[in-house]
């Protein structure tokens, strides 16, 4: 009869935290992100034609940026001005051409650009993330589940690169915003929500990855 086998030693906080720093490094070093899901860079439905790009901020052309925070500013600058936040451009632009900046950029069959998700790999409370700070879709394509494709992109990548969870923050006036991810997409309030008695504009959800949620993304 075999003896009891050994059980792991368990990480120290320490070892734990260079683990997990690891990983999202590994993410960030990445290039190509795309080229193992060749399947995910076209989007051919309801009446659709699109491709799907993946560029690091610091290799965006001038137009690229232009068209995204365009679209960007056509979708949600009156939800920030009607926030405690306001609208502040500089600020905003900041945050797009960030270093750890990453995108996937949807341009139509004339190379427009009618979408984007501005993503970022990153660690919170010592686990590894994957944070979308953006989800923009031209509002002549919207509701053609063209949001719910990029999404699955996100939750695959996080997958491939050992990532505990997505985090997003939204905006409580966004009741689209908050019905697609919550209803279409399963994702729930994060314990780094701010309770409601704080009375905050925004929502902090999280969806976990895991095999079950691969598994499903790909059926």
């Amino acid at each position: 009869m075999p003896g009891r086998q050994r059980s792991k030693p368990r990480l120290t906080r320490k070892e734990k935290k260079v683990q997990v720093s690891a990983l999202v490094e590994s993410a960030k070093e990445a290039t190509n992100l795309l080229s193992p899901l060749p399947e995910w860079t076209t989007y051919k439905k309801h009446g659709l034609d699109l491709k799907i790009e993946y560029k690091n901020s610091s290799d965006l052309l001038p137009t690229e940026l232009n068209h995204i925070f365009d679209l960007l500013k056509t979708n949600m600058q009156h939800l920030y001005e009607n926030s405690e936040w306001g609208w502040n451009e500089d600020a905003k632009l900041e945050e797009l051409t960030d270093k750890d900046a990453r995108y996937l950029i949807v341009k139509d069959s004339n190379s427009e650009i009618v979408g984007f998700s501005h993503f970022r790999f990153d660690v919170e409370v010592n686990y590894p993330l994957l944070y979308c700070y953006e989800l923009q879709i031209s509002s002549k394509i919207q509701r053609k589940g063209l949001g719910k494709h990029l999404m699955n992109i996100l939750s695959l990548l996080a997958y491939k690169f050992k990532l505990v969870k997505i985090l997003l923050t939204v905006f409580k006036d966004n009741t689209a915003g908050l019905n697609f991810y919550r209803d279409a997409l399963g994702f729930g309030r994060d314990e780094s929500c701010p309770y409601d008695e704080e009375e905050k504009c925004y929502l902090i959800l999280r969806k976990s990855i895991d095999k079950d949620e691969i598994s499903r993304i790909k059926c």
